[in-house]
């Protein structure tokens, strides 16, 4: 069957949803650099792992192969080589990122649920990932956004929050993406709004609350400003933090003194003022990510009257919900989650030869898949119209062909893959690709399932997403066997299950696959449960990572507590899938002669900005829209 058989509308390019860029993402493997090194098993990869941790930095971060330097310690300033931080610390820095245990130390005083986790890596979680970031209280004092600087002090019970930090650092390194200041592709802020999600508040404030009576704290540190700390507990908290950030900078005490000053915050469109729109925080559980993305596509593409649509987006997604002190993994329970003494009880099933090991602990679809992994993630990643990407010159890295969202029946009660009715999202994701854009089901060949590493939801993992190839190969009228579909997971490589955050960092492994790069397959997979064999005919399940290419289809399915579902699927954007739309020629002969360019700026800009200083605040001074300075 001919996709441009099944087409009875020709969309237009501002009908029609991109993605620039690629995802800015900071997991318990690392950044994205770091992630996606390991994916392709390269050996520099120990040396992304010890920037994340501070120890060397790149003497030309945008080069492919640059030279390095040590921080800190005796030999700051001098070169190193990958051979010697393999020697001097290749062992530590393996140790402390991906799936591991826990200090016992840190846990709380009755938690005993586990002692696996997948928390941020080296000090990220401990003043790191703000170095990282550069939203450090100097690097701010310093800065443009100095006016900002009381939101973002040392003290831990006054400055934001682990999560805000991971939105400000996923949301804004994501705007590497752009080869022109955000600020003058979308000149009025209000065309712009960030879009959020996230399945729990800001977990680590919230427990260091104290009543307005209470006395100090054993560890004696002053009673919290309970406004600040209340701001930054709350799940909208890092959204807003990151619009605030990009908005024009005033001081309030200075515009009381000075009203003259709002002046320059009248646009060339009367009657509107140059603000972003407020940020959009989806909560969906594990499938958050997914359903905000469901709920802020038809915001890019609705026409009324006196509608302002946004021209960007900001999809950004991210949870700390290990802060604090891991008390949320005893509500999951034991049955729920990877311990030590089901890991233990595995190997003592296996030979020597085959023990795992923690860092393989969460292992979807093998029969030792016995308990999930709970990590702590950040992403961002921008989303436009066709039109106007190609119009302003952006590398469009995929084309979102289709989306959709579904509760169910029987409701996730207690743990993730336990409904009935979830494929309803996969089924509308693939409905849109095909009546919209032409492309049938057997077009999209990998699944970056959810594959929280339970037997349960393994079983509903293949079992939804079968279903919902059937259901949509029948709506579509296709006949004939569909084709196996590849089946990926970033959680297996040592991320963990990321919780709301989980739906963004599937699409940006899916993005990998469609772009041709290599993308994770399920790299802890080494006997396949026997329970799945019948449903695993559909799909082809393999460690190695797999290779996408250029004209390639994918989707992403999640899964979350209480029945919420979500789906999305991405096809290749090349110049073929380009020329299905109604474009004007001039302007896809223009932006197609200049696209080969386009992205080798853009991967050089993108790995500038995550492997140099500071890459939230530099994105903020690149991109933010000006005021009165």
């Amino acid at each position: 069957m001919s996709p441009t058989d099944t087409v009875s509308v020709v969309l237009s390019g501002h009908q029609v949803l991109v993605t620039i860029g690629t995802p800015c993402t900071m997991s318990a493997v690392g950044s994205t650099e770091t992630y996606q090194a390991k994916v392709r098993g390269e050996a520099d990869f120990i040396a992304m792992a010890a920037f994340d941790a501070g120890l060397i930095a790149f003497d030309d971060p945008a080069d492919d192969i640059s030279s390095m330097r040590w921080v800190g310690g005796e030999q700051a300033g001098q070169p190193a080589t990958l051979a010697e931080i393999e020697t001097r610390y290749g062992s530590q820095l393996r140790a402390n990122l991906g799936i591991r245990r826990i200090d016992p130390n840190l846990l709380m005083p009755s938690q005993t649920v586990t002692d696996i986790a997948a928390c941020l890596p080296h000090d990220l979680e401990n003043g790191g990932l703000r170095r990282l970031a550069g939203i450090r209280y100097d690097d701010v004092r310093g800065s443009a956004l100095r006016d900002m600087y009381g939101l973002f002090q040392d003290e831990p019970l006054l400055g934001p929050s682990l999560q805000s930090q991971l939105f400000a650092y996923g949301a804004l390194g994501a705007l590497a993406g752009l080869p022109t200041p955000l600020s003058e592709l979308v000149s009025n802020p209000y065309g712009f709004r960030v879009a959020a999600a996230t399945a729990f508040a800001g977990m680590d404030a919230l427990g260091q609350w104290l009543r307005p009576d209470a006395p100090p704290p054993p560890e004696g540190k002053p009673r919290d400003r309970f406004a600040v700390q209340l701001a930054s507990s709350l799940g909208s908290h890092g959204p807003a933090l990151v619009s605030t950030m990009l908005a024009p900078a005033y001081s309030l005490s200075r515009t009381l003194k000075n009203p003259a000053l709002r002046d320059s915050l009248r646009s060339d469109d009367p009657g509107y003022l140059r603000v972003p729109q407020t940020p959009m925080t989806a909560v969906g559980a594990c499938a958050s990510s997914l359903v905000a993305l469901c709920d802020i596509a038809p915001q890019l593409l609705f026409d009324y009257p006196g509608f302002q649509r946004p021209k960007m987006v900001l999809l950004t997604a991210a949870d700390a919900s290990l802060q604090p002190r891991f008390g949320l993994l005893d509500a999951f329970g034991g049955g729920a989650l990877m311990t030590s003494e089901k890991l233990d009880a595995i190997n003592a099933a296996h030979g020597p030869d085959e023990q795992r090991a923690v860092s393989d602990s969460l292992a979807p679809f093998d029969v030792d898949a016995n308990g999930t992994v709970v990590g702590n993630a950040g992403s961002g990643l921008l989303i436009t119209t066709l039109d106007f990407a190609l119009r302003h010159f952006l590398d469009i890295t995929s084309i979102i062909v289709g989306w959709g969202q579904s509760g169910e029946a029987g409701g996730k009660a207690h743990f993730a893959g336990v409904g009935f009715g979830g494929e309803n999202a996969m089924v509308h994701a693939l409905d849109m690709a095909h009546k919209a854009h032409g492309y049938g089901v057997a077009d999209f060949e990998y699944l970056v399932a959810h594959a929280t590493g339970t037997r349960t939801n393994s079983k509903s993992d293949l079992t939804t997403a079968s279903a919902g190839r059937t259901g949509a190969a029948l709506r579509q009228g296709f006949s004939g066997p569909l084709p196996p579909m590849f089946v990926g997971t970033p959680k297996a490589l040592g991320d963990g299950h990321t919780m709301g955050e989980t739906g963004l960092k599937a699409i940006s492994q899916a993005l990998q696959y469609v772009l041709g790069r290599l993308a994770p397959g399920v790299p802890t997979l080494r006997q396949l449960d026997p329970e799945l064999e019948s449903t695993a005919a559909a799909f082809t399940l393999q460690k190695a990572p797999l290779q996408g290419h250029l004209d390639s289809g994918a989707l992403c399915a999640t899964q979350g507590f209480g029945g919420y579902n979500g789906a999305v699927a991405l096809r290749s954007a090349n110049p073929a899938a380009l020329a299905r739309y109604e474009i004007d020629p001039q302007v896809l002969a223009a932006y197609l002669e200049r696209w080969p360019q386009l992205r080798k700026e853009r991967e050089r800009r993108e790995r500038a900005f995550r492997r140099g200083p500071r890459l939230a605040l530099t994105m903020v001074e690149r991109h933010r829209w000006h005021g009165e300075e």
